[in-house]
């Protein structure tokens, strides 16, 4: 299993390209020798053969003996929200109260005159405000990848994770590690058990 061939992912109205490549990518840092998906797709125009939902026994097994691969590796990115900026607003209401005082000219008993300062009450100030500000929404990916047996067409390893992310391919990326780590991590189970 040393050997793995990669298919090109497919998504939902073709939205998401690339992520093939950031699982290769996981699959040479645990060591696999990855043959990519440009070769894989050469092979199979020379040879007239086709790869749909479904791969075949005599398929797989054709695209194992010309590229001698194992397993093939498949996706599917089953959702894509990409990243969206977004506005909101921040409402703050402040309201305050203040004395009111008048004044008033009197006469003294002497003949002059005083200013007079008297309390009447209370003035109350209410005030909003509404400060704009821009946030984003990451991105949002699903994926579901498999691994098959090319001598026997079987499934012989399934992970699926939705991630989030700055970008998309920073969601797909996550979640490519991720999977990859577990597959690797039930590879390491399998030849302890031989």
């Amino acid at each position: 299993m040393e050997r793995i061939g990669i298919l090109a992912f497919s998504s939902p109205d073709n939205s998401f390209n690339g992520a093939e490549n950031l699982f290769a990518e996981n699959l040479l840092r645990y060591g696999y020798i990855v043959v990519e998906r440009a070769s894989i797709e050469k092979v199979l125009g020379e040879h007239n053969l086709s790869v749909d939902s479904y791969l075949s026994p005599d398929i797989t097994r054709k695209i194992g003996k010309v590229l001698g691969v194992s397993v093939l590796l498949l996706g599917e990115i089953t959702s894509y929200l990409p990243e969206q900026k977004t506005l909101a607003y921040n409402i703050s209401r402040t309201s305050s109260t203040e004395p009111v005082f008048r004044n008033e000219v009197v006469k003294t008993p002497e003949g002059g005159n005083m200013v007079r300062t008297q309390y009447v009450g209370q003035r109350e100030q209410r005030s909003r405000n509404i400060s704009p500000y821009e946030y984003t929404m990451y991105a949002r990916v699903g994926v579901v990848a498999k691994m098959i047996d090319v001598n026997t067409a079987e499934i012989i390893w399934v992970g699926s994770d939705t991630t989030e992310g700055v970008s998309g391919l920073d969601a797909i990326s996550s979640s490519a590690k991720g999977l990859i780590k577990s597959f690797n991590k039930e590879v390491r189970k399998a030849r302890k058990r031989i």
